[in-house]
């Protein structure tokens, strides 16, 4: 498959503010999919993860990315997976496709499931460009009417959060900017307090699991590696830790957030506020370079935290489900 009639068929996903922040974002875009590219046909691949998830479906083509053809012509690739590691939740992921992000094009993907029928997927996994927290959709947008009946059902499951590091810098700052300090830590360090701060929020919220994990040792070591893993403290005192780490990804380039959580005393002050500021002044960025990251839906202190730096909802990672299966629970 060649990179010019991938990106052709992903051009009408990019979000536009992605092309407006990246001129580069064609190239971007197509360095991004291309590994998940490589692997279609990849029958070693397929048997790897074939045998580490263990479940009765033989052929490792059936577990490796494939392109599909679909009815009208065009084509989908994509691959099974399954939410969160857990073999009771498989789902369609579609990586690329010439069907369009709008109801039409949905209900054209719906055939995959049938490619995908030994897994018993709940359903298909899209990167819709926008925010798609709502079922209610300006005028002329089709997606909506997916939603409301004669279509697949179509839920948000993590929104992709960005803003341009320069934009995030000049943004009125947090009052309590100055009393927030970043001090570098080490990745065993930073995740077991990580881990501690979780413990203490999952017991007031017990949802939060579905939202958030806490970062492990292993999963920190890039930023540390790149001077971007840190202990907050306020006035002093030790509040939270937050990190980040060179990840160019949906057409972007730039930074992916990967930890900020702060503790009790220290959480609603406006505090996750000053500590993402500090953060994107601690960042090496260049002038197109963004910091993103995933937020779910209804993790609305996240978002609010986001949306209070200047980032934006840019695209959403969706769940689409035709009618006839179950879909994600």
């Amino acid at each position: 498959m060649r990179n010019t009639d991938v990106l052709e068929a992903l051009a009408a996903w990019v979000p536009p503010v992605v092309r407006q922040w990246n001129p580069r974002w064609e190239a971007d875009v197509a360095d991004w999919v291309e590994p998940d590219l490589s692997l279609v046909g990849d029958a070693a691949w397929g048997a790897t993860v074939r045998d580490a998830v263990q479940l009765p479906v033989a052929d490792p083509l059936a577990w490796a990315n494939r392109r599909v053809e679909l009815s009208d012509g065009g084509w989908a690739v994509a691959g099974i997976r399954f939410r969160g590691r857990d073999v009771t939740k498989p789902f369609v992921d579609v990586i690329a496709t010439t069907a369009t992000p709008d109801a039409d094009g949905l209900g054209r993907l719906a055939a995959l499931m049938e490619h995908y029928a030994a897994f018993a997927p709940l359903c298909l996994r899209v990167h819709l460009p926008g925010d798609r927290r709502s079922h209610v959709r300006p005028p002329g947008d089709r997606l909506g009417a997916a939603a409301g009946g004669g279509g697949p059902d179509v839920r948000p499951d993590q929104l992709v959060v960005a803003g341009r590091v320069q934009d995030m810098r000049v943004h009125p700052r947090s009052a309590r900017s100055a009393d927030v300090e970043l001090v570098p830590t080490t990745p065993d360090a930073a995740a077991e307090h990580a881990a501690t701060l979780y413990a203490g929020i999952r017991r007031a919220r017990p949802e939060l699991d579905e939202w958030a994990a806490p970062s492990d040792a292993d999963g920190l070591e890039s930023a540390a590696d790149e001077g971007l893993l840190f202990a907050v403290t306020v006035d002093g005192v030790p509040a939270g830790i937050v990190a980040a780490e060179r990840d160019d990804a949906y057409g972007m380039t730039g930074f992916a957030v990967q930890e900020i959580v702060l503790d009790d005393a220290h959480r609603g002050q406006g505090l996750g506020t000053a500590t993402m500021q500090r953060l994107a002044d601690a960042l090496p960025a260049a002038p197109d370079d963004v910091l993103w990251g995933h937020i779910h839906p209804d993790n609305a202190a996240s978002l609010a935290n986001a949306e209070s730096t200047g980032r934006q909802v840019v695209s959403t990672l969706t769940w689409v489900t035709p009618e006839g299966h179950p879909g994600m629970p």
